[in-house]
């Protein structure tokens, strides 16, 4: 809730001050242009709705700035990033207070009418300290929300498309906002030579006395005092809540390699990574939006809160099972608990998203087919390594197709290899036949690719795919760039070892039995012969059938489903 309330008054205040700069950047164009666009752009503000509603985010924004310094329970581990962000929220409230008792709270006390000509004037020819200032409350306002906004928007699956534009429009805005204002304020100091001109302007402004800018002065003061004081209480109150924490009691948190380490009530397990130096992923900087950080709980679940409504709604989101828990929102109790983090340390946005539970590690019978072309080294000795890749990328094509419209997994290429997984969501029967499904399209477009090439081939080309059903473990293993989808089990084993025997078997296909029969299709009476085997790594031997010509399983294959 406190997260969406932070969201909603950032992006007001953003929005605020999009707005309110617009006028700086037609500064650019002329002071006149500029004047003249200020009721107007400002009009929406100035009604008691849009008081209420800046006001409202501003105090709302700031207040949660304060709860963030006090909820913090330990400041190593922060990143650049955060603590910039953090500092230049804190730091926008003091630095704005002298622009807006000049021009709020002076329009509501002695009827003021803060015009841009007579702001530029002070700003560029009486006061350029107060330019300076109000400069930087700007960039820094506007950056502070840049930054906000980059930590919302980069967990989004099409920040990678918008990112650019964002970009650019980050960086010209304030460009041309400081431009446009320096050329008015110069215009505006130029015109101060006109003593017409100051007459003129403070005739419509209004005259302040010096009692009156004395009482404006002690109005900043006042500001200034009372923000410094609610700062030292936050901080204050994080103290006193600290020592009140360290007589409950000790966390011992284990990870699965065995490293311990011990810590008062109080941390999240993500905090704790970060003091212990343990390397866990965030990328959303422990705000329970990304889920990097999730983690499975093996041991001392009761010790941990019961998730909030933002935590249930991300672990929904990537279909979390019921031990998983975000490391940045759960706050153990004393005693012991034991942790296994279950992304790698770098990992990215976009391993956040939604995505299937399977993918985090999970046991699954599915369909395992490796496929191999035969004597392609022989092939590939006299061509040239131009030929050699074109020709292996018409395979590759040809065989991925045929493998990915039949519902199949494209696990690998391994050399002139391949490995695909089949019924990864579907279940073994619907993976068994798309596995089939698969191996006689792979046959039919082999023979068509063999056809187009028959010109430059002094032999067709030949393939030996092998296909087995059992229970493997199915997640995304790796590392870095390399990381993917894969399974390891020995289904997987056995599968590659029925493919090497095509050779002896002078088959297409060698698919175990079981894969036949749980696709619903009849291999007997036909010419397909049945072989027991011996699997090295395996107890008992196992049912193959040898399939001479993969396309002859068109007649009994059930399509893809």
């Amino acid at each position: 809730m406190l997260r969406r309330i932070r969201l909603i008054t950032g992006l007001t205040l953003f929005v605020y001050i999009a707005t309110h700069t617009l006028p700086l950047i037609l500064g650019n164009h002329s002071l006149a242009v500029m004047e003249a666009v200020r009721p107007y752009w400002h009009a929406p503000w100035e009604t008691w709705l849009g008081q209420l509603t800046l006001y409202g985010a501003l105090l709302t924004h700031m207040s949660l700035g304060l709860y963030a310094v006090y909820r913090r329970r330990r400041w190593r581990g922060i990143t650049r990033g955060e603590a910039v962000q953090l500092v230049f929220g804190l730091s926008v409230p003091a630095l704005l207070a002298l622009h807006l008792v000049s021009t709020r709270i002076a329009a509501l006390r002695y009827g003021i009418e803060p015009t841009y000509p007579w702001i530029m004037a002070i700003y560029l020819k009486y006061d350029p300290l107060a330019g300076w200032r109000q400069a930087t409350v700007f960039l820094v306002a506007w950056t502070h929300g840049c930054m906000g906004l980059y930590y919302w928007l980069r967990l989004k699956p099409s920040w990678p498309k918008m990112r650019f534009g964002l970009y650019a429009a980050a960086l010209l805005w304030p460009a041309l906002a400081m431009t446009g204002f320096y050329k008015a304020g110069s215009e505006a100091a130029d015109l101060t030579v006109d003593p017409g001109w100051v007459e003129m302007v403070l005739r419509y402004v209004g005259n302040l006395n010096r009692a009156a800018q004395a009482d404006l002065y002690r109005i900043e003061d006042w500001i200034l005092i009372g923000l410094g004081s609610l700062l030292l209480g936050a901080i204050a109150a994080r103290l006193i809540r600290q020592q009140i924490e360290k007589r409950r009691g000790l966390v011992t948190l284990r990870y699965e390699d065995g490293r311990e380490y011990r810590f008062n009530q109080g941390l999240t397990i993500l905090e704790a990574s970060r003091e212990c130096n343990y390397p866990h992923a965030s990328v959303c900087g422990g705000r329970g939006r990304c889920s990097t950080c999730r983690i499975r709980v093996r041991h001392g679940a009761e010790l941990l809160p019961p998730a909030s409504e933002a935590e249930k709604r991300v672990l929904r989101r990537i279909r979390a099972a019921e031990d998983v828990r975000l490391a940045c929102q759960s706050i153990p109790a004393p005693g012991r608990i034991e942790v296994t983090p279950l992304l790698p340390p770098n990992a990215s946005a976009k391993q956040g998203h939604a995505r299937s539970a399977m993918l985090q590690g999970k046991e699954a019978t599915i369909a395992v087919m490796f496929c191999d072309l035969r004597g392609f080294t022989r092939l590939s000795e006299d061509r040239l390594p131009y030929d050699t890749v074109f020709l292996l990328n018409r395979y590759f094509d040809a065989m991925g197709r045929a493998i990915e419209e039949s519902g199949g997994h494209l696990d690998k290429f391994i050399g002139d290899g391949i490995m695909a997984l089949f019924g990864i969501e579907q279940g073994q029967e619907a993976g068994c036949r798309d596995a089939l499904k698969a191996a006689q399209r792979m046959a039919e477009r082999l023979a068509a690719l063999n056809d187009g090439l028959s010109q430059d081939l002094d032999e067709p080309l030949r393939i030996g795919i092998g296909i087995h059903v059992g229970t493997v473990i199915v997640g995304e293993m790796g590392y870095g760039r390399a990381t993917q989808l894969t399974a390891i089990g020995d289904a997987v084993n056995t599968a590659s070892r029925l493919e090497a025997t095509t050779k002896e078997l002078a088959a297409q296909l060698v698919a175990s039995r079981a894969v036949f029969r749980a696709a619903g299709v009849d291999y007997r009476g036909r010419d397909w012969d049945e072989h027991e085997i011996e699997i090295r790594g395996r107890v008992r031997p196992i049912h193959v059938v040898a399939v001479p010509n993969a396309i002859a399983l068109s007649d009994s294959a059930a399509p893809a489903a």
